[in-house]
């Protein structure tokens, strides 16, 4: 049985295993009408959905059209670029039906507004899933449990360590010359939430980190960090760690910390620094964030 299934799907496009491609990836099963999967959008930045089968013309359906812009929708692929309007928006839906008779005949997407990350491209296979992508899977799997048996035997090392000078100077992330920081003249975007009075950038050995001094509008809500972003040079982007004191008030101005660890990133710049609060309301868009170069190793 497993044989005639692998042999079945041998020429069947399946998704790759995780890690393995930037791209999202979604498999559709006959079996599968009623799903709906979920990709996230963001406000300007055009996702573009490429399937392995023909759409149909007339088999798209996309509900609140009006704060979309669909670009040169073809017969396999459809870009959509939210507008600014959509900030804030609940999740809409996406639905489209293929042109052949095979199953499934059609595939539904819950659009979820991010206010500074979307999903660039997000390719769809309608084919079944082999028995090898599945052990492919499990493999992956083992790789990824081993990768994080080795990050955590890394922090319980870490733990290990002192704390202050004497833990950045066994680290490794501090020499006799200390740690660079400089800084910055910066530009803040048009019609941000807050407003930044000095941005202090430092580098050291596979850490970067961004200090901002945030001041919020008068009679403006307390405000809280959830996410925070590096995009650099080719799109690059970086994740950060965020440590917030307490919530920003407007009579409170308050010093933001965001951490990215890049090992292997050239770290001079520019970069653009995106700060968002949970309910996505309220963000912040920094730019020409650069950092001082190191010595040596990466950032030169």
């Amino acid at each position: 049985m497993l044989l005639l299934v692998a042999g079945s799907s041998a020429t069947a496009k399946t998704c790759p295993p995780p890690g393995e491609t930037e791209d999202r990836c979604i498999e559709l099963t006959a079996d599968g009408t009623n799903e709906v999967s979920e990709v996230q959008i963001s406000p300007g930045q055009p996702s573009t959905f490429v399937f392995d089968s023909d759409l149909r013309a007339d088999g798209l359906t996309l509900e609140g059209r009006e704060r979309f812009e669909v670009a040169d929708p073809g017969k396999r692929t459809l870009t959509l670029v939210p507008s600014e309007e959509i900030r804030g928006e609940k999740p809409s839906k996406l639905r489209v039906c293929f042109a052949d008779d095979a199953a499934p005949a059609c595939a539904t997407f819950r659009l979820i507004v991010h206010p500074a990350i979307g999903e660039r491209q997000v390719r769809i296979f309608r084919n079944p899933r082999p028995v090898e992508s599945v052990q492919a899977d499990l493999k992956k799997s083992y790789e990824e449990n081993a990768r994080l048996r080795a990050e955590n035997d890394r922090l319980r090392a870490e733990r290990d360590r002192p704390d202050g000078l004497s833990g950045l100077f066994d680290s490794g992330m501090m020499d006799e010359k200390g740690i660079p920081c400089s800084k910055i003249d910066f530009i803040l975007r048009p019609k941000a939430a807050l407003s930044a009075g000095r941005v202090i950038t430092c580098r050291a050995p596979g850490r970067m980190l961004v200090l901002v001094d945030l001041k919020a509008p008068d009679d403006a809500a307390p405000w809280t960090a959830q996410g925070a972003m590096l995009t650099g040079p080719k799109s690059k982007e970086l994740k950060g760690s965020i440590w917030q004191p307490r919530p920003l008030l407007p009579d409170q101005p308050l010093t933001l910390y965001i951490e990215v660890q890049a090992e292997d990133v050239q770290t001079v710049g520019p970069f653009t620094l995106k700060l968002w609060e949970a309910d996505g309301q309220r963000t912040l868009v920094i730019g020409n964030v650069s950092f001082p170069a190191l010595a040596e190793g990466p950032g030169l």
